[in-house]
């Protein structure tokens, strides 16, 4: 590995922020370094580096003391949860998500605004189980709207139009908050349901 000069060796003398920056990168500092070295936003690094061409500076290659060793990742396949298991644990139904005419899903009931953890019913199985902190009303209105720059707001509006498309309904249940307000993890409040991806 070659050695590189130290960082106040390389920005000596130099006046502009963006200098500096781009001789650092010139001398193997990758983004990270340079911006802690410059205690500037790792972003304006980044910035700098496209607008000069210098498209380096992401990682460095690593030498590995051995082979990689390959892992079979899969998961293993899990049991669908029936939504008795919730609402035998107490968990609320508050209603189902309905599609008008224009394709455009809403909720056939008022949900509460305070947080907590919610899940969503598909043919008896429960298929999905959040957890929001800023309110069950605001959290399904997101997913109502599905803003294509939320990836998950427009992931769920998505899945559940195509299952509302399919003649499925789609229900929704709200399980509890604590006193203070607070909702746990959605394994604790969701009765230990398991859901699959949706």
């Amino acid at each position: 590995m070659n050695q590189r000069r130290s960082p106040e060796e390389i920005i000596k003398g130099l006046q502009t922020t963006s200098d500096k920056i781009r001789d650092l990168a010139r001398d193997n500092y990758d983004r990270t370094e340079i911006s802690k070295i410059l205690g500037i936003r790792y972003q304006h690094v980044r910035n700098v580096m496209l607008r000069s061409g210098l498209a380096g500076g992401l990682r460095r290659e690593a030498e590995a003391e051995r082979e990689p060793v390959e892992v079979d990742a899969a998961p293993a396949p899990s049991e669908d949860t029936a939504w008795t298991v919730l609402t035998d644990a107490g968990v609320q139904f508050i209603g189902e998500w309905t599609q008008d005419p224009e394709s455009q899903i809403r909720l056939d009931a008022k949900a509460p605004a305070v947080p907590g953890v919610y899940a969503f019913i598909v043919d008896d199985i429960v298929v999905y189980v959040g957890l929001t902190l800023n309110g069950l009303r605001t959290r399904l209105d997101q997913y109502r709207r599905g803003h294509k720059s939320q990836k998950t707001n427009s992931r769920i509006n998505g899945r559940i139009s195509q299952t509302l498309s399919e003649g499925k309904k789609v229900k929704v249940l709200r399980g509890h908050t604590r006193a203070d307000g607070v909702a746990g993890t959605p394994r604790e409040h969701s009765g230990g349901a398991r859901s699959r991806p949706y």
